[in-house]
Parts: C-alpha cells; sequence; structure tokens
C-alpha cells in the first residue's frame, strides 16, 4: 500500500489534531540522535505545551511526532518560551502520514516468561574501520604479503581495505553487493548474458577509476570482496592483466581473499563488543534492542551496518546482519534501536522463523 500525506496548516484543525493525535500517547522529539520521548501537556489558545525531561534547551524549529495505528503525525513547531523541563511552541502546520505497516512485531514482553532474547558479538562497520585504522602496520603487511605473493601472475595488483576511503567505486559497489567483479576481455564481443554486468562495470567502475581507464593496457579485471564471517565486507583485491582472464583466475583470487580474510581473523584485528543487548521485539524483517548505557549508542549509528549474534532459547543462534533504522530515548532512560535485517544465512534464517512461529503459538 503506497503512503498518503496530509499536510494541514488550518489552525482551525489544530485543537482536535492535538486532542486526537497527541493527549494520552507516546510523543517523540526529532533529533539527530534519535528520537526522543517527551509528554503532551496540553493545547491552549494557539499555543502548545510539552514537558522535554534532562534537556536544557531545544532549537527554535522542531519536530515532534506520534503514532496512531496506521499514521504518523508530524507537527512543526516554533519554540516561543521555556521553564525548566515544560516547553511552549507555536504549531505552525501538521503532516499525517498514512501507510499500512508491512509486518506485524512481536512484543517479547508478553510472550508469558519465555526466556529474554539477547544479541552479543556485536561489530558495525564503523567498529571494523576503527579496526583497520588501529591497527595500520598489520594491515600494511597484509597488503605487501599480496603483492608479493601475486607478484607476477598479474600486471596491476591492488588491495583496499574500507578505511582507506568510503567513496572507492568497487568498495561500494562490495558494500551493495558481494558478486565479484569478473571481466574477461573488454575488448571482445560481450555475450547478451553478460551485458548488463560488462555495461554496470564500465559505466559505473572503470570509467570512474581514473588510473586503470587511462592505462589502455590492461583489458580484463577480476576484483573480489574480503568478507567478515562472510557476512559484511571490509575490503577487497583487485587484479588486471593485458591478456584475458579465465574462471581459473577468478577461482584463485577469491581463494585468496578466504585465505587473508582467515589471516586476519586469527591475528584478531577485528573485536567485537562484550556487551550484551535485550531484544524488545522481533518481525521477520528486525528486531528491536533495549540498553541504557548512552554510551554504547557509537555501536549504532543510524543506517550503520551491524554483524550480531542473536541467542535463541534451544541454545541456537541466528547470526544475521542489519541496518541501525531509527533509535527511540525513552521516558525511564531506556533506549530503544530498531534494526532491519539485511543479510542472514540458511541456518540462522532457520532458526529464526522458529522462533517467530514459537512466539505466536
Amino acid at each position: 500500500m503506497a503512503e498518503t500525506i496530509r499536510t494541514i496548516t488550518d489552525t482551525g484543525q489544530f485543537d482536535e489534531i492535538f486532542n486526537k493525535f497527541f493527549s494520552n500517547r507516546e510523543v517523540f522529539i526529532k533529533t539527530k540522535s534519535g528520537d526522543l520521548f517527551i509528554q503532551f501537556l496540553g493545547y491552549n489558545n494557539g499555543n502548545v505545551a510539552f514537558r522535554i525531561p534532562r534537556v536544557k534547551t531545544v532549537p527554535d524549529m522542531i519536530v515532534v511526532l506520534t503514532r496512531v495505528s496506521d499514521n504518523t503525525i508530524y507537527a512543526s513547531l516554533k519554540l516561543l518560551e521555556h521553564e525548566q523541563d515544560t516547553f511552549i511552541f507555536l504549531p505552525l502546520k501538521f503532516q499525517i502520514i498514512s501507510e499500512k505497516r508491512r509486518e506485524e512485531r512481536t512484543s517479547l514482553e508478553k510472550t508469558d516468561g519465555k526466556s529474554v532474547l539477547y544479541v552479543t558479538n556485536i561489530i558495525s562497520d564503523l567498529m571494523i574501520q576503527s579496526s583497520l585504522d588501529s591497527n595500520e602496520k598489520k594491515v600494511r603487511l597484509i597488503k605487501e604479503k599480496i603483492a608479493e605473493d601475486l607478484k607476477g601472475k598479474f600486471g596491476r595488483i591492488r588491495a583496499v581495505f574500507f578505511n582507506e576511503s568510503r567513496i572507492d567505486v568497487r568498495m561500494k559497489h562490495f558494500m551493495e553487493s558481494w558478486n565479484p567483479i569478473f571481466i574477461r576481455d573488454r575488448n571482445a564481443v560481450i555475450p547478451d548474458s553478460e551485458k548488463k554486468v560488462f555495461s554496470l562495470y564500465i559505466n559505473e567502475i572503470y570509467s570512474k577509476d581514473y588510473k586503470l581507464s587511462s592505462q589502455k593496457e590492461f583489458i580484463s579485471e577480476v576484483s573480489v570482496p574480503i568478507i567478515y564471517k562472510n557476512m559484511v565486507p571490509y575490503g577487497y583485491i583487485q587484479v588486471n592483466n593485458i591478456k584475458p582472464m579465465d574462471e581459473h583466475h577468478l577461482t584463485a583470487i577469491k581463494r585468496f581473499a578466504v585465505m587473508i580474510n582467515e589471516h586476519l581473523m586469527k591475528n584478531n584485528i577485528f573485536e567485537p563488543a562484550k556487551d550484551k543487548f535485550i531484544v524488545t521485539d522481533v518481525s521477520k524483517g528486525g528486531l528491536g534492542i533495549v540498553f541504557k548505557d548512552r554510551r554504547l549508542l557509537r555501536f549504532f549509528m543510524k543506517d550503520t551496518h551491524v554483524f550480531l549474534e542473536l541467542n535463541l532459547p534451544d541454545s541456537n543462534k541466528a547470526v544475521m546482519v542489519v541496518i541501525v533504522r531509527n533509535t527511540i530515548f525513552n521516558e525511564g532512560g531506556t533506549i530503544q534501536v530498531g534494526l532491519e535485517i539485511k543479510n542472514i544465512d540458511a541456518i540462522s534464517e532457520v532458526n529464526y522463523d522458529e522462533l517467530l512461529q514459537s512466539i505466536k503459538q
């Protein structure tokens, strides 16, 4: 179902909207860090009052929101005055966005005393980047080993890691798709089955790699991602040749990328967080977690990719990569984070589906 948006600026409707959608409901203020829980105090004489705990000031212009059924209601407000934690605003407009929820979330607070679920061993792409930065010497030795082991077998050899450049065209490709880049011969006639992939390579990768595209003698390429626990790409190996390459070259570089990842893992380059987080709700497409320590927010920046292990009641695990979608600061000091599942392996998916089914029973 497509979303519908209504914008309301008629002040004659404001009293009804506040009483219908904001009174006795959970209301949040939008902030850079996430959604902060606030309390609606009332609407009178064209002004609206909210209690905003644990803050001393707010911007002159803010947006508050609440959710009712399939509707999310946003109110744009201008600050007039405040005393301690009570703030008075002038409402400017409302936007009511209606969109049916794609799936139902199951709250684990209503599972009749079943085992509490935790996620552990989390590591985000930002943590991986930090680990690579802090182990610069080890990473440099790895890159030297790659160059030495492949020397003489290919005309051009590169190893690039996630922390070196977020705008690297190949790294961007591997973050979005784990598919290796395999170009047999750039000058050969391309079969119809490979034209789409070839066009993507030429237009989005080769044309933007100015150093490679200026070296016309290189006609073939194999680039393979290096992947943390088969879940999070954090680097790649790239080789180019002046002669055509085939599947044997692709297989060799794939094996080499696996070997490099195993070496880095054995050397403890990456250290997951030791904290464990309580799971508050689950659905087919995601889950929610909760914690109190604000320092842990660094693991859950918006749109960050996070690898985690969900510990299940039967001692099984569901290993997955999630994307941080929203953060809510509750009145009691707890912080809720909503996570969307981006990738989950086959066995973990079965375990997770069994969990969802057991909760519904």
